[in-house]
């Protein structure tokens, strides 16, 4: 363990890779570690509630951050207007109303901590919006020349101008409990001859209440996804690559769909998430000596208090596809399921049967059933019933199977890896 909390590095600023900069580069400034505040505060020319998420920087060691709670956060723009954020969960502020930022409009983030400090952004524009050309999908290899489906953008850019991108996208993918089964176990009776309770264990079965044999699994990308125009020829259009999916993939098994957003910063928004990224790809980020930190656009009204993050306005682009595994290879094996569906046990309802005599409780602990402790464990769902079962008599050890053929839940339950609701933007 590290002792000396001068030599322990400031753990959120890996994290601020997750939550994701040419112009002159932003410079890295030496800091031994100590508690500062963390915004991140992502705002666009999207009609919603924006949110703002402040933390505290945190040593290693520890394995929880802290949230900065009850702050007055708000946005002000050029027109006068203030934008007022309320705090939705701790940590998080969100605005209380709907709004998008304007073009040619400069905004201005505020935030005052419950402590006193004030924390103030320099004035940010929102840039112009670039509409995506195409989002397409092709069968390639990646560095490993292992083969894949090539998720690929094409953006161009209709002047001499550098344009600078942010790219974030998330999946969905359909998933199909390949043993569904319509019905489910029935815990009728989970106590053995206590509480009043005067006979064993009584498990049975019945209908499913809810569907679970398609669900909707959904994930967002982590990557730091870059991009700017001089990266294209001429700027002319450019095409590029912004996921690799493998052909044995679980999530191409059946239908897949992506949601490409792009993201048109600032030079200085760039310049700052590609510094970032430089700084985290460093190995002298995981060194027992913290490096320093990234001066982002936000400054406190005290010139002595630190402060990390960058408040960025962004103009949105988005566009989705969506294919089945059969559109690319439409004469191989579907890839396999998310767990191995293939072992079939029947735990025994009772592992021994205890002398149950009058006058007599057995202690709770004396009994042990493999088959309520799955259920109830969420482990093992209903397969089949065991025709052969036979129900134990006498004193001592049970031989043989229990009255259920049971598999893994979430080879019969696919709520085990996503949700049963449908998303209204999916397109079977």
């Amino acid at each position: 363990m590290i002792k000396n909390s001068l030599h322990i590095i400031v753990g959120y600023i890996v994290m601020l890779i997750a939550i994701s900069s040419c112009v002159e580069p932003f410079q890295a400034e030496s800091l031994s570690f100590e508690n500062v505040l963390v915004i991140d505060a992502r705002i666009s020319d999207e009609l919603k509630r924006h949110e703002v998420i402040l933390r505290r920087t945190y040593p290693f060691e520890n394995e929880d951050f802290e949230v900065e709670r009850n702050a007055s956060v708000q946005i002000t723009d050029d027109l006068g207007n203030t934008i007022d954020f309320q705090e939705a969960a701790p940590g998080n502020y969100v605005s209380i109303s709907e709004f998008a930022a304007q073009a040619n409009v400069g905004y201005r983030l505020q935030v005052t901590t419950a402590g006193g400090t004030r924390y103030e952004s320099e004035s940010v524009i929102t840039p112009t919006s670039i509409p995506i050309k195409e989002v397409n999908g092709k069968i390639g290899f990646n560095d490993l020349e292992n083969e894949g489906i090539r998720i690929s953008l094409t953006n161009e850019t209709t002047n001499n101008e550098a344009k600078y991108f942010r790219y974030e996208y998330e999946e969905t993918y359909k998933i199909t409990a390949p043993f569904y089964n319509p019905f489910e176990f029935d815990v009728i009776d989970s106590l053995f001859f206590q509480d009043g309770d005067n006979d064993g264990f009584e498990i049975g079965i019945k209908p499913r209440v809810d569907a679970s044999q398609f669900c909707y699994g959904f994930q967002k990308g982590r990557d730091l996804i870059l991009r700017d125009s001089e990266q294209n020829v001429n700027n002319e259009t450019g095409t590029f690559e912004v996921r690799f999916l493998e052909s044995d993939d679980f999530k191409i098994a059946q239908r897949y769909s992506i949601l490409v957003k792009q993201y048109s910063l600032s030079a200085n928004a760039y310049s700052y998430y590609s510094s970032l990224d430089d700084f985290n790809s460093d190995e002298s980020v995981f060194t027992d000596v913290q490096p320093g930190f990234l001066e982002g656009n936000i400054k406190a009204s005290d010139d002595d208090e630190t402060v990390l993050g960058y408040f960025e306005i962004a103009s949105v682009a988005k566009e989705r596809i969506f294919f089945n595994y059969e559109d690319f290879y439409p004469d191989s094996q579907i890839p396999p399921y998310i767990i191995n569906c293939q072992l079939t046990t029947a735990p025994l309802l009772i592992s021994f049967v205890p002398h149950v005599g009058p006058g007599f409780v057995v202690d709770e602990s004396d009994v042990v059933s493999p088959l309520l402790d799955g259920i109830q464990a969420g482990l093992i769902a209903y397969h089949e019933t065991n025709e052969d079962y036979e129900e134990p008599e006498g004193d001592g050890e049970v031989e043989g199977l229990g009255p259920y053929f049971v598999k893994a839940t979430g080879c019969i339950d696919c709520r085990e890896f996503g949700s049963n609701i449908k998303p209204d933007f999916w397109i079977d």
